[in-house]
């Protein structure tokens, strides 16, 4: 009868033990929880580059699953995606919208179904949820220096006229590079010329054209800022076309360009001495991506509140990459450690 009963004991203690691990098995799978991260266009390098790491940083600091959204460069295409977030069991989102007006009902319903809703870039509306941004002003107002400084070095004789071609009507756009950029340069010249900000939200083409007629008409333009690196494209091919877009000696002759999505393209034109591109804002993927899930995951574990009144804004950092103040094998070193994930 013992040994009978020291078995059934035993038994029973596997079945509690496996009824306890089981338990602890599934809690584990439970608390995994599951992540929609927007691109607004997978097919930029900066954006793999910021899809890879999120998958990655997520399961490996909070074991979390990552399922990437890419908005293919088309703003239908992300509000459709916005739809898919309360309909795809999520447990929180870290949203990248051009429209916000037409993401907003996607917002809110998932926002109803207690989902961690977040933005990056740009706040969305009136929805008040958590926004992580680049510290771009920062980078755009030492770039606006740094060339208003150097153009001056150069043709002490010759007035400074910047212009920029971006998003005008574009908010954070505005607040980050357009307004900063023409801060650092009265910053240094304050007698400065600002043209302001031409709309070449058409791309790489428009950017062309408004630099081609621009300057056909007012050659005396000497500092740009182009807002984003596809623009800087059209820039550079415009200013080409023009005989121009050329330094000497590594010295400013009709004009200094700056950029925004520094890669490798530009990492060729900004320290060849020959270029008239000589700075560019570095964003950084791989920081980038990990800001966005920390942010997400902190409304996920109440750090941070799901909403409030007007978004609260989480920045991270931004780079200056230049000519002058940065060395070209730092530069090089940078885009190794956030391109080659």
């Amino acid at each position: 009868m013992k040994s009978v009963t020291l078995k059934n004991l035993f038994n029973k203690g596997l079945i509690a033990t496996s009824i306890i691990v089981a338990s602890s098995l599934a809690a584990t799978v439970q608390a995994n929880e599951r992540i929609a991260f927007f691109v607004s266009d997978l097919s930029n390098v900066f954006h793999q580059s910021q899809a890879t790491e999120a998958k990655r940083y997520a399961k490996e600091k909070y074991g979390a699953e990552v399922v990437i959204f890419d908005g293919k460069a088309d703003s239908a295409v992300m509000t459709q995606n916005v739809d898919q977030v309360a309909a795809g069991a999520f447990d929180g989102a870290s949203l990248h919208i051009w429209d916000g007006e037409a993401a907003t009902p996607g917002v809110m319903e998932a926002l109803e179904e207690n989902i961690a809703m977040t933005s990056f870039f740009s706040p969305i509306t009136d929805t008040g949820i958590p926004t992580a941004r680049s510290d771009e002003a920062t980078v755009s107002f030492d770039m606006g220096a740094q060339m208003a400084k150097e153009w001056m070095a150069a043709n002490p004789n010759k007035p400074i006229v910047m212009v920029q071609l971006g998003w005008p009507n574009h908010t954070e756009v505005t607040s980050g590079r357009t307004n900063p950029f023409a801060q650092g340069v009265l910053s240094v010249s304050p007698n400065a010329k600002n043209l302001g900000a031409l709309d070449a939200s058409g791309g790489q083409e428009a950017a062309k054209q408004i630099i081609v007629d621009l300057l056909t008409q007012q050659p005396e333009v000497n500092l740009i800022y182009s807002e984003a690196s596809n623009l800087t494209v059209g820039t550079m091919a415009g200013l080409n076309q023009l005989g121009r877009g050329k330094f000497k000696n590594g010295k400013p002759v009709t004009e200094i360009v700056a950029s925004v999505d520094f890669d490798s393209v530009e990492f060729g034109q900004i320290y060849d001495p020959e270029s008239s591109l000589k700075v560019s804002m570095g964003l950084p993927p791989i920081e980038t991506a990990r800001g966005r899930i920390d942010l997400v995951m902190d409304v996920i574990n109440k750090k941070v509140a799901p909403r409030s009144d007007e978004a609260q804004e989480f920045f991270y950092d931004a780079y200056t990459i230049s000519y002058w103040s940065m060395p070209k094998p730092d530069a090089e070193q940078w885009l190794k450690n956030q391109f080659s994930n």
